[in-house]
């Protein structure tokens, strides 16, 4: 792929190389063992990657948000459209490669939505069987209709899923290379081989796709920068969490009347757990360093605390461990709201970002409980918040697997309860974005508290003091750092 100052065409695509199939229909299972050997204009490489990235985005979100599959089709296809160009869906892909290999976390990422993608396509792609069979491991061969009517008992018992009694054709393979199926005890497995029925093909290609994948990716991280790719360098490091970020919430006028120096304390029951904790931190210490005060003052910003209310706020809750506030910590307040330096107006931070960016150390209070923390100290910061070990179990479970923001979305259902079906209340991006999360839980108290503006100290006193000195207690365990 060759990256050049090109005029585009008004597909999108230079115009030596538009592709004659860009229609949604029946193409080939494209797995992306082949680098595209085109040129692109240094514009499509950009935009085609963000257009791709669109589209992993919603596939986490519609996760995240359990959307029910059969609603999948009308969320995706919009995004999935710009991607019909078989040219253009392996441009974008490479180019998230080069984004997504620099390190662990965003490769994982990258993977898993990468995979979700491909059995997505597989699933409503028409003539998928037939096209599954073209890209099957090597060592898969299809069983001959002798062995199956020897093996006639044991498949039928062995394979989960079968819809009749009329056995269909199957595919043997080595079990190691269908282990998302054995180890679920969803196929036979006899003297070392796995017997996939053709309607669990998909799982081959996408632990044959997993797997090449993911090597691949590790050994891009280590390949040199060419002179081609280096003037794509800042927009490879950013895009994995600048990527299509809408300042949605710097001008909340309704959240924005609801925040101020007074109040932001009151405001404890609606933060997630990342937020909390460095709340009380402030509180606790009266001082943030300065990691902890970026991600904690873009949360205020974006909460609807204004520059002026901020200044106010912060000065306050330093006072005790600082002289000249002004002098030390007011410009940095002012460049967060974009008043001073670039004056670039920042947002706050996504839950990518935080997960992915620099690790807490001693004495830091920033980043993700669910990543830097471990499963007993985020255990006890629960508890102490009043949420029960049954009530935890969901979201120790997904901490565990390393789905942390699944296991801050399943903290916002044990602290919510019923708000998926409670009117005017947002899930949208809730587990993906904190001030997402902030705000779908002051429309959820507002909604069955009548409260939620917390513009009166008095509608939640009780409330604040008991998450207040439960934080306060959580606060005390031992912060652990991942290596």
């Amino acid at each position: 792929m060759n990256i050049v100052k090109k005029e585009r065409s008004s597909s999108g695509l230079p115009k030596n190389k538009q592709s004659l199939n860009s229609s949604n229909g029946n193409q080939a299972i494209n797995l992306y063992q082949e680098i595209p050997t085109m040129e692109v204009s240094l514009d499509d490489f950009e935009e085609f990657a963000l257009d791709r990235l669109k589209v992993l985005k919603r596939l986490e979100q519609l996760k995240l948000r359990h959307v029910p599959a059969e609603k999948h089709k009308q969320y995706l296809d919009p995004l999935l459209s710009k991607l019909n160009n078989p040219e253009k869906d392996s441009i974008s892909h490479f180019v998230l490669r080069l984004a997504y290999c620099r390190t662990e976390d965003l490769r994982r990422w990258f993977l898993a939505q990468e995979v979700a993608l491909l059995k997505w396509r597989l699933g409503v792609s028409s003539g998928s069987v037939k096209n599954l069979k073209s890209v099957l491991p090597d060592a898969a061969k299809s069983v001959s209709q002798k062995e199956m009517e020897e093996l006639d008992f044991e498949l039928k018992t062995g394979t989960v899923g079968l819809q009749s009694l009329k056995l269909p054709l199957f595919y043997k393979v080595p079990f190691t290379l269908a282990l998302d199926l054995v180890q679920h005890r969803q196929v036979f497995i006899k003297k070392g081989m796995a017997y996939i029925p053709e309607s669990k093909l998909v799982h081959l290609v996408t632990s044959k796709f997993r797997a090449h994948l993911s090597r691949q990716l590790v050994l891009l991280s280590s390949v040199p920068t060419t002179p081609a790719l280096k003037r794509t360098q800042g927009f490879l490091k950013n895009v994995a969490t600048v990527h299509a970020v809408k300042d949605e919430f710097a001008n909340k006028s309704e959240m924005a009347a609801s925040l101020d120096p007074q109040n932001v304390k009151d405001h404890l029951r609606n933060m997630p757990l990342c937020m909390v904790q460095l709340q009380v931190a402030l509180q606790t210490e009266r001082h943030l360093k300065h990691w902890g005060r970026l991600q904690y003052g873009l949360f205020l910003k974006g909460a609807g605390l204004s520059l002026e209310d901020a200044l106010i706020y912060f000065e306050r809750m330093f006072t005790a461990k600082t002289k000249d506030f002004s002098k030390e910590y007011a410009y940095n307040i002012r460049h967060m709201y974009g008043k001073e330096g670039k004056r670039q107006n920042y947002p706050p931070y996504t839950c990518t970002k935080i997960i992915m960016s620099n690790a807490p150390n001693s004495n830091d209070h920033h980043g993700c409980p669910y990543k830097h923390n471990t499963v007993q100290q985020v255990s006890t910061m629960l508890a102490k918040l009043g949420i029960s070990p049954q009530q935890q179990k969901p979201i120790m479970a997904q901490q565990q697997s390393g789905q942390f923001t699944l296991a801050c979305m399943e903290h916002f259902k044990v602290a919510h309860p019923n708000a998926v079906t409670t009117p005017n209340v947002n899930l949208d991006n809730v587990g993906n974005h904190p001030n997402s999360w902030f705000e779908a839980s002051v429309s959820y108290h507002k909604v069955t508290t009548g409260g939620g503006d917390e513009k009166s100290p008095s509608k939640t006193t009780t409330t604040t003091t008991v998450m207040d000195k439960a934080a306060r207690g959580a606060l005390k365990t031992p912060k652990a750092v991942s290596p």
